[in-house]
């Protein structure tokens, strides 16, 4: 239910465009004492030459009450809006369970493509929680612009090229063995690279010999390509296995690869239109005048760069695409880089320049001592959340009403949930320490309590329906007017322009800091109002079950994780 957008029609179109009101004046405020909304009359008066008091009074005097608005107040200069709470309360209830997981769905999206390049793994090497929170960020924002009806792509631009590849030819050549590799796979790959790098710093002559295969990867030697191609398949498969326990697909994976030969057109136009600037025998593009530093396109040798390959697959996907935005979530510390390429691309003439966003956020890291990494190895990412479904089992197995493959299915469920909660809690730009403790909490700010919580309602529906009923729902008021009631089905209804809100802020936290608020609202409206008497039920309580059921289990989904029946 639309309360803004009725509030708005409250008031007739001369004052609406007089005052220049849009929804977004309307906010929700600080506490119930001051309405269930209030329009902050501060920002109107700009150009209006009145007082935030003197506004508020002229809209008030000129407001049409309605039967969704009992009263307005002016307090300073708010104008606060009291709603008539039968009206909204019964409608929000009947839009919900008439919508189910598709309370809040649009089609704002229809015909506009959106292209999301996140994950970006480094093959041949372990996915670290270095990609923790670009493959959780980047498929919780495709799955809310699919919610809204856009066309998403969603791009693993997979690291495939460069020296390291060369490294670990050499390194296999040297110390190798094909039924090892076979049989262990990255891993093994892995402990290879590692003997690399040891021995390289005793004898230097091994990075050029990594060079020099890596120039014959480039010009697909028999051999060594054949070799390259084992590495990239050993590591496609591992990483797999993790997309598969995180729920992931990508309709593209392009990498690094893809573009090696495809970058000579755009360096052409760069020099053409003047661009191109010499610098110590290397190409760059000078952005010094908007304190953007140098962007370099081509090094002394010739070889190119990660701008150089960023502007060509760019250039590659708009053509293949025709995206209305194309995303790149990344981490904050790659923010230069792509202000330098996005910047090449505008001074290209580009239109879609203007439609590319990096998306960046702060360090995801794990507390010291917490979760032991492999030796020699960065914090393995398959690691981590086996650790914390195994965390999980400890506390699931407790459960004897459980069967084995129930339990398995309930601690990957949550194990995977709090490792993926945990990376969205919070604004993306915040540094998180992950604690998994503290994110198995079934009491805290977590996803097992939002888990936790939309179990509990499948569990009340469960004992209701076999109590035989046939649920109509013919609502009745005065069985829900009280406050917990009231402050549940509110938080209800912000669901659909959260969504919103998310998707123009690029901010998952919007949908998971809710769902924590739907929780809590939930299970203190339980804990009030008894959805069962003496084996009757309460038709118009278990409504309200049965809607915060369908607005958990979707924005669960929208978050990537799993919304369970039963816990």
């Amino acid at each position: 239910m639309n309360i803004k957008k009725l509030i708005l029609e409250c008031f007739n179109e001369k004052i609406i465009k007089e005052f220049n009101l849009i929804q977004e004046n309307i906010a929700t405020p600080p506490n119930a004492s001051m309405g269930d909304y209030c329009m902050p009359c501060f920002s109107i008066v700009k150009e209006l030459k009145k007082s935030p008091v003197e506004v508020a009074k002229i809209l008030t005097t000129n407001f049409d009450y309605s039967q969704i608005v009992e009263k307005t107040e002016v307090v300073g200069g708010y104008l606060n809006f009291f709603l008539n709470k039968e009206i909204v309360t019964l409608n929000i209830l009947a839009e919900v369970l008439a919508s189910k997981e598709n309370f809040g769905k649009s089609n704002v999206g229809e015909n506009k493509t959106i292209c999301l390049d996140f994950s970006s793994v480094n093959l041949a090497k372990y996915m670290h929680i270095g990609h923790l929170s670009t493959t959780v960020i980047g498929n919780c924002l495709r799955n809310i612009f699919n919610f809204l009806g856009y066309n998403t792509i969603a791009i693993n631009y997979i690291g495939d090229y460069g020296t390291p590849f060369g490294k670990m030819i050499t390194a296999y050549n040297l110390w190798g063995n094909e039924q090892e590799l076979n049989a262990k796979g990255v891993d093994y790959i892995q402990d290879l690279y590692i003997k690399f790098c040891q021995e390289a710093e005793k004898d230097d002559s091994l990075n050029e010999q990594a060079r020099i295969n890596f120039a014959k990867i480039e010009k697909k030697d028999k051999e060594v390509y054949q070799l390259y191609e084992k590495f990239i398949k050993a590591s496609i498969d591992e990483i797999q296995t993790i997309y598969k326990l995180l729920n992931i697909s990508f309709d593209s994976w392009r990498g690094e690869s893809y573009y090696s030969d495809k970058m000579d057109n755009i360096v052409k136009e760069l020099e053409k239109k003047g661009l191109l600037v010499d610098s110590n025998g290397a190409k760059i593009v000078d952005l010094s005048e908007y304190n953007l530093g140098a962007c370099l396109i081509r090094k002394s040798d010739g070889s190119s760069l990660y701008a150089t390959r960023d502007l060509a697959a760019c250039e590659d996907r708009y053509n293949n695409y025709h995206f209305y935005k194309s995303l790149y979530v990344t981490d904050v510390s790659q923010k230069l880089h792509f202000s330098q390429f996005f910047k090449v691309l505008d001074l290209l003439s580009r239109d879609y320049a203007k439609s590319l966003h990096h998306i960046y956020y702060g360090r995801f890291s794990l507390p010291n001592g917490k979760i032991a990494s492999r030796q020699g190895k960065q914090a393995i990412l398959k690691d981590i959340l086996n650790y914390s479904i195994n965390k999980t089992q400890e506390i699931v197995n407790k459960n004897d009403n459980l069967t084995k493959e129930e339990k398995n299915k309930i601690s990957t469920s949550i194990g995977v949930g709090a490792v993926v909660f945990s990376a969205i809690k919070n604004e993306k730009i915040k540094d998180v320490v992950f604690d998994i403790d503290e994110a198995l909490d079934f009491n805290g700010e977590t996803s097992p309590y939002i888990q936790y919580t939309h179990a509990r309602c499948c569990s009340i529906i469960k004992r209701a329906k076999s109590l035989g009923e046939n649920f109509v729902y013919n609502m009745k008021f005065d069985e829900i007017s009280n406050e917990t009631s009231y402050e549940l089905i509110k938080t209800l209804n912000k669901f659909p322009e959260t969504i919103i809100s998310a998707s123009e802020k690029f901010e998952p936290c919007l949908i998971s800091r809710l769902l924590i608020d739907i929780s809590k609202a939930f299970n203190k409206y339980y804990s009030n109002n008894r959805v069962f008497e003496n084996n009757e039920i309460n038709q118009t309580r278990l409504a309200v079950v049965e809607a915060t059921k369908h607005i958990l289990k979707q924005g669960l989904s929208l978050l990537g994780i799993e919304a369970l029946e039963k816990m």
